[in-house]
């Protein structure tokens, strides 16, 4: 098994040090590793600890462009942003959709958002929270879900079939990795392919996989299903 890219991995454009290294350091590090693809993805602007600030998207993006002239990688300019409103909105405009080459969707704590709240009805919650994510995928072109069922719970099952049926991948995530038997059975069965991330904020912690492998042969994931894993060696 040859692992060939990591996707989810955050740089000093993440405030308050949230990643501790520059881009550069990042790409340099991804390359001696050997990887075929790589991506810096930091926070959405409206994550209220960690964000990008909004100047800085195409600053960022232009340090990616200048390094794609000079590695051997298949290197991308993304972002993480927030799902904010349970109409599938989130803390991008479309203009800087418009200059990402990865779009990643997480819920995180710390943004204000319209549908989350202390429900005791904790079904109805999970309810609320699968419509957000529903409507987030008829929404935008979703090209990763991150750390699905962390922070809020959803209906596994309808969120990754719905994910699948948009062509949007959903992650596996080293730092969050949040489904019992039952959702990882729903995952599972959704047919929906998967990413693995490292969600690194270090360049040491790039392409580091371990506790997600666990998942996958604890749940006997086929490779075929993980989009960066080589097919030739699965």
């Amino acid at each position: 098994m040859i692992i060939t890219g990591d996707y989810h991995t955050h740089s000093r454009y993440s405030k308050l040090m949230h990643g501790k290294h520059s881009i550069k350091d990042m790409v340099e590090f991804a390359e001696d590793l050997g990887l075929e693809g790589y991506a810096v993805t930091d926070h959405g602007p409206k994550h209220a600890l960690f964000g990008i600030k909004r100047k800085n998207i195409d600053k960022a993006k232009a340090e990616i462009e200048e390094l794609k002239q000079n590695t051997k990688l298949n290197l991308y300019f993304g972002i993480e942003a927030n799902l904010m409103k349970k109409d599938g909105s989130i803390d991008l405009t479309d203009e800087e959709i418009s200059k990402l080459d990865l779009l990643i969707v997480g819920y995180h704590r710390g943004c204000k958002n319209d549908f989350v709240s202390a429900l005791r009805n904790k079904e109805k919650q999970k309810e609320i929270n699968t419509e957000a994510y529903l409507n987030l995928l008829d929404k935008y072109n979703v090209d990763i879900i991150s750390h699905l069922n962390e922070y809020i719970k959803v209906d596994v099952f309808k969120v990754a079939s719905k994910a699948k049926e948009k062509g949007t991948i959903i992650e596996l995530n080293n730092k969050h990795i949040k489904f019992n038997d039952e959702e990882a059975k729903a995952l599972i069965d959704s047919g929906v392919s998967l990413i693995l991330s490292s969600d690194a904020h270090k360049k040491q912690n790039i392409a580091k996989f371990d506790k997600v492998l666990d998942f996958v042969e604890k749940y006997n994931i086929p490779y075929e299903r993980i989009v960066n894993i080589d097919k030739l060696y699965k």
